[in-house]
């Protein structure tokens, strides 16, 4: 008897554990995938080369223009974000719902896409110029250091502007009251009241920002123009598939690795945001003069023409093609949306398994009082933002080189490195509703004994559906305008969208260029009417 009630007991401690083996599971691919690639990276290098390197004149100049232009491209995308975070909230008017829309779209769009759109605008022969000639004046050349910034201003203006007012929307109503009383108003209010309250997530987007355009390549590979305008990741590519030098690939990958993390280790340990208690509605705006309206809304409609123009001009170009239905049923541009379309929704797919088989395990380690170790395990998850994908997509380069890949191998590859990517925005898009359900209904499912299938159609479905659906949309965009993992794992075989439209680019063919661009652009924006629908019919 004693034998058998220590074998039940035993079971029940095994069974308690068994939610811990998705998110163990996940941990274990990624420390599989990382760990290889590291490996493969640290094997191909010759640290007796280091030094060498480290004094080389050119790699000192990559350095510093990766930091440079990060750090500028930080600065503007901040100084602007804050000016039209400042109109939106102080300004209402009907368009403003889809102008927020519109900043969100342009987020996750191909950086390809908006290239093509700001060269057909700010280019020798854009808009901007021809406007220009008529008065014998012209703009700088857009390769280089201003086209870089131009791009990297495009994508992070919105998303400055939409956290910044949505953090302002936060602002207590005592706040105003309390500043009219002091006749604290304009420059007076922003530096004492706005500011302050700004600052925390300033400090946040900032880090961010230069994170994120610090491991900027695309842009810089599209505009930068030359070795003058090169960064630690367009070195890397250029080591590897023009010179196909894999030692000095491999030491530039693992130098871009700690940079990477040290950059991000320090943007969370100081990441810290203010909470209000103050819900969005309860806010006592001061009346706006004539003057300051007319400021608002200059900034909101400068700001949008630099959003959406290239998007105009994009679509504007694919139409007036020449040849547009030859360029339309060309087999090239069939082939790379085949892959494209089964490339995003793989990597989507594979992207939520990752993501809620991690978040099964951390939410319950959270309702068990283990909030270190469910927080450790979440921030594993976002791994992928301190290693970048081409530092990844080289070390599993570096793996297949010594064995034979074929097509699917390789689209499998690239849907693992695209899932990895969307990893860190799925699991912002799930971990609040995710760990919801688990705070409110867990005892309600431990005592009607609903588990698995049963609590996912009972009980969390109905909450879980919409920020599924969101994240799933949100990780196919991601996916379908990827350049970087496809740039080394494409050939003539297996392509996608973009790699396509950097061939066209780089092939000078404008025409099928723009086609292909404006394919792409369509694509988004279908994904983006879908999550849409999905929202309003949510809400109904």
């Amino acid at each position: 008897m004693a034998k058998r009630f220590g074998k039940i007991m035993r079971y029940l401690q095994i069974k308690r554990q068994l939610f811990r083996l998705p998110g163990l599971a996940v941990l274990l691919l990624l420390a599989i995938i990382y760990g290889g690639s590291l490996q493969q990276l640290l094997q191909h290098s010759r640290f007796s080369q280091w030094f060498d390197l480290l004094q080389s004149e050119y790699l000192q100049q990559v350095i510093f223009f990766s930091f440079y232009q990060a750090g500028l491209s930080a600065v503007f995308s901040l100084f602007f974000g804050i000016l039209v975070a400042r109109s939106l909230f102080y300004l209402d008017f009907f368009a403003k719902p889809f102008l927020l829309k519109i900043f969100s779209l342009t987020y996750v769009l191909p950086a390809l896409v908006a290239i093509f759109g700001i060269v057909g605008i700010y280019g020798f022969n854009g808009w901007i110029n021809q406007f220009l000639r008529l008065f014998g004046q012209q703009l700088p050349d857009i390769y280089g250091l201003s086209g870089i910034l131009i791009a990297h201003l495009f994508f992070n203006i919105p998303l400055a502007a939409k956290v910044l007012y949505q953090r302002l929307q936060q602002l207590p109503a005592s706040q105003f009251k309390l500043a009219a009383q002091l006749n604290l108003r304009h420059w007076r209010f922003f530096r004492w009241v706005e500011m302050p309250f700004l600052r925390p997530t300033c400090f946040n987007l900032f880090g961010l920002i230069f994170l994120l355009c610090f491991t900027s390549f695309t842009i810089v590979l599209t505009l930068g123009g030359g070795p003058k305008y090169t960064t630690l990741e367009v070195a890397i590519y250029q080591a590897i598939t023009f010179d196909f030098d894999i030692e000095t690939a491999a030491l530039l990958a693992i130098l871009q690795f700690l940079f990477c993390f040290t950059l991000f280790s320090i943007n969370n340990r100081f990441a810290r945001y203010q909470q209000s208690e103050t819900s969005p509605q309860a806010r006592c705006l001061p009346n706006l003069n004539r003057y300051q309206r007319c400021y608002h809304y200059f900034i909101l409609i400068t700001a949008t023409l630099f959003i959406v123009s290239p998007l105009l001009e994009t679509l504007f170009a694919g139409l007036n093609a020449r040849h547009l239905w030859q360029q339309l049923l060309h087999p090239a541009l069939w082939q790379a949306i085949v892959f494209s379309l089964l490339l995003a929704p793989t990597a989507a797919l594979l992207c939520l398994l990752l993501t809620i088989a991690l978040l099964l395990t951390t939410r319950h380690l959270y309702w068990l009082g283990k909030q270190r170790s469910s927080q450790w395990m979440l921030n594993i998850g976002t791994i992928i933002l301190a290693i970048p994908t081409l530092v990844l997509a080289t070390g599993l380069f570096l793996f297949l080189a010594e064995m034979e890949s074929s097509t699917i191998l390789l689209f499998i590859l690239v849907a693992l490195c695209n899932a990895l990517v969307a990893m860190p925005f799925a699991l912002q898009l799930l971990t609040a509703p995710f760990y919801s359900n688990m705070l409110n209904f867990q005892r309600l499912c431990l005592s009607l004994n609903l588990r698995g299938w049963q609590r996912w159609k009972i009980v969390e479905r109905s909450t879980l559906i919409r920020p599924l659906r969101s994240a799933f949309a949100l990780a196919m965009a991601i996916s379908l305008g990827d350049f970087t993992a496809i740039a080394l794992f494409g050939n003539n075989g297996f392509t996608s969208l973009p790699l396509l439209l950097y061939r066209q680019l780089g092939h000078y063919q404008s025409d099928a260029a723009a086609v292909t661009a404006m394919v792409l652009l369509l694509f988004y924006f279908f994904i983006f009417l879908f999550t849409e629908q999905n929202r309003s019919n949510d809400y109904t």
